[in-house]
């Protein structure tokens, strides 16, 4: 339980990149932390054909091709990171390496790597990792090393989100260990919201500790809250608890990252899975 001082979100050029910092800078502005965008690159190969040694291409043409890769690459790095010292100017975060006491700062990272190896890694030395949902809905390869590897919460933001407000908090509870985990670790942001809401479905209500051990825990730390049950009728429990969400104009959901094996490798669970595609709000989580 600790309140973030050091954030890490990757970044890449797949589109919305502007509101895509915009967010991150908006939650490390919320904490007065210091954010290090992560840009990464698995070199100028990427770009060459897989076969092109099988073609028996000439090395003349190899090395043109190799050359205009590494441009393009050079050449998008170049774009990204002024957008990003231009944002960082626009909203008043100094660009430093270091941090600065109670003020946001920012840093520009430029390496090369598989970027989900490299977010599992650096994770590990952060305190919060900052994902922005997928064009496709569904999780990548970076939000499951984050999530899995990284040991740290993950905030999942919407990805043309560009505030963060944490006024509205709602709990999913149902007694999981990554859910405890969850809330131990969004102690600071639950403390700093107006109202908080613990979430059990109907269908989870009788596991232990339920609700009303969780409000107890969450009054020795200061945090009023209430609780409500939800059904989830013929709707999926990931529906329904989004429904109740929109109804009570939640800012931030807390819950756990639920995974399932499938032939020995850990993916998400269901509800994981259709929060990630589904949720409007940011999502702060932990496996």
């Amino acid at each position: 339980m600790i309140f973030p001082q050091s954030i890490l979100m990757p970044l890449s050029t797949s589109g919305n990149e502007q509101e895509r910092i915009l967010g991150a800078l908006a939650v490390t502005e919320f904490f007065a932390a210091h954010l290090e965008v992560l840009h990464a690159q698995v070199g100028p190969q990427r770009f060459i054909p897989d076969d092109a040694i099988a073609r028996r291409m000439p090395n003349k043409l190899l090395h043109e091709l190799e050359a205009l890769a590494e441009k393009y690459s050079s050449t998008e790095a170049n774009e990204l990171q002024k957008l990003f010292v231009s944002l960082c100017e626009q909203r008043g975060v100094s660009c430093s390496d270091a941090s600065l006491a109670n003020t946001p700062t920012a840093y520009w990272r430029e390496v090369t790597g598989l970027r989900s190896e490299l977010i599992g890694e650096r994770g590990k030395v952060n305190d919060l990792v900052v994902i922005p949902q997928s064009t496709s809905g569904k999780a990548t390869a970076t939000l499951e090393a984050a999530v899995m590897r990284s040991g740290k919460p993950v905030l999942l933001m919407p990805r043309i989100q560009t505030h963060f407000s944490a006024d509205r908090a709602i709990i999913a509870w149902n007694g999981s260990t990554e859910g405890a985990r969850a809330v131990t670790h969004a102690l600071p942001l639950l403390q700093h919201a107006k109202e908080v809401v613990i979430a059990t479905s109907l269908s989870s209500a009788y596991r232990k500790p339920g609700a009303d051990e969780l409000l107890i825990y969450l009054q020795r730390h200061d945090i009023k809250a209430v609780s409500k049950n939800f059904d989830s009728g013929r709707k999926s429990a990931g529906e329904a608890l989004l429904g109740l969400a929109t109804e009570l104009k939640s800012e931030l959901l807390v819950m756990g990252a639920y995974t399932h094996r499938r032939v020995h490798e850990q993916i998400f669970g269901g509800m994981t899975q259709y929060m990630v595609a589904h949720a409007k709000i940011p999502i702060f989580m932990m496996h």
